[in-house]
């Protein structure tokens, strides 16, 4: 190649480079890493540096040595910034999302759909998200830094379905990892919590992943009228895919594991009482209208969970004041940025964990007055944007029906496809689920 062609080759090169280079560092706003660019320069066009290890005279196997070191910290490095600002794998644990998302999908998060969130905690051994094999943190918090979002390319919508950092997350028992410490806490008291097991507490960062349907944005107003979610007054339709548990009754022998398989419903999932011939199960509407067409089948009936006279433990707000549901629920304002909220002790437990927590304020009851940071207080102004989220799987979902809003800050992406499927506790061959590999997420 002749040395003309050669050098428009080395500036098409450092133009290319230096233009992902720099748009990159505007997008982050680390202006003083435009530096590179000479950098650049000087390896595409004028080369006054000897960037190779030959010149300072090291052994053959050292100085290649060192190169694969380089590669290896480049090939993370990459890793690391593909997972912080462009995509993240998701695997989904639990079937709180059935039939949109089952138990055993890998799916792919866009951090780019919102904007990516910049590492809160960025001392962290990479790939460990917050815990090392041994049990230990696989991060340290010695540096924080504040919140930050880069910009994204869409606000979140109604039905998004979105991936988090647990709100509720932020402490947990080491004993019991699977186990929401505010739920052992209700239970069984915080003092005997405390002394009785191990308590570790995670930044928002770090905090366990989780994925809903966004039912409400900031601002909505959120009703659910036995098992029927309204939004602002107007009814959310049911989607195709979701679920509902339905007692089922049959003719006095229990439905056949070849009518189950052809549903698609694990036996384990299923609850028959023998004495009544009334199965318990979690159906979509499409299962619902074959059921009823079995001549074994009696009946088809939608639970809901009616209004209690006494208080559920478990559903949000966790007060005496507020006897909702899972069915029956609300109605619920989601903050919004700006927002005054008017505070009274009728509704603090709405917003208590929101500006105590959330907004890290010093909120405190005294004499019966709220204080905020020290200042009775009778409203307050909300600094961030919340959503209400929902499992598809309506009455086999943790959501915010049982720990509130999820606040802006705790957003991770949206989930858009279903890159790898497999049933769970089964090989690669037997459980492989073709049909929903490379699938959109809706």
């Amino acid at each position: 190649m002749k040395e003309k062609d050669r050098t428009g080759w080395r500036y098409l090169g450092f133009f290319l480079s230096g233009l992902c280079w720099s748009s990159l560092i505007i997008w982050t706003n680390l202006y003083i890493l435009l530096l590179a660019n000479l950098i650049l320069f000087d390896l595409f066009i004028t080369r006054w540096i000897d960037w190779s290890l030959r010149r300072y005279g090291l052994p053959k196997l050292l100085q290649t040595s060192l190169e694969w070191v380089f590669i290896l910290l480049l090939a993370i490095s990459c890793s690391l910034c593909i997972k912080v600002l462009l995509v993240e794998t998701y695997k989904i644990p639990t079937p709180s999302m059935e039939e949109t998302l089952l138990a055993g999908d890998f799916i792919f998060v866009s951090k780019l759909a919102y904007g990516p969130r910049l590492p809160e905690t960025p001392l962290a051994i990479p790939f460990y998200h917050n815990k090392l094999p041994s049990g230990k943190k696989s991060y340290s918090e010695r540096i924080r830094k504040p919140y930050k979002r880069l910009g994204g390319f869409s606000a979140v919508r109604r039905g998004d379905i979105i991936v988090f950092n647990f709100p509720e997350g932020d402490t947990m028992v080491v004993q019991y990892p699977g186990q929401n410490y505010y739920s052992l806490v209700r239970q069984y008291g915080r003092e005997y919590i405390l002394s009785e097991f191990d308590i570790i507490t995670h930044p928002v960062d770090k905090r366990e992943n989780y994925v809903k349907r966004c039912i409400g944005l900031p601002g909505d107003t959120i009703r659910i009228s036995n098992g029927e979610v309204e939004v602002n007054g107007d009814r959310n339709p049911a989607f195709p895919t979701q679920k509902f548990k339905y007692y089922v009754t049959t003719n006095g022998a229990p439905l056949p594991d070849a009518l189950l398989d052809s549903l698609k419903i694990l036996k384990t999932s299923v609850t028959y009482n023998p004495a009544n011939s009334l199965h318990v199960l979690f159906l979509t509407g499409e299962n619902i209208e074959f059921l009823r067409s079995r001549p074994m089948v009696r009946s088809v009936q939608r639970y809901a969970e009616p209004m209690l006279s006494f208080q559920n433990q478990e559903i949000f707000p966790h007060s005496n004041f507020y006897r909702w549901t899972g069915d029956n629920f609300g109605p619920l304002i989601v903050p919004a940025r700006g927002d005054t909220l008017l505070i009274s002790m009728l509704n603090l437990p709405l917003y208590s964990r929101l500006i105590d927590v959330y907004e890290g304020n010093d909120l405190r009851i005294k004499g019966g007055e709220i204080y905020i940071n020290d200042q009775i207080a009778d409203q307050y102004v909300v600094q961030m944007d919340y959503y209400f989220v929902m499992g598809d799987n309506h009455h086999n979902s943790a959501d915010s029906r049982y720990w509130g809003f999820v606040p802006e800050d705790h957003l991770l992406g949206k989930a858009v496809t279903v890159w790898f499927s497999i049933e769970p506790e089964q090989s690669i061959i037997e459980g492989l689920r073709k049909e929903r590999i490379f699938s959109a997420i809706k």
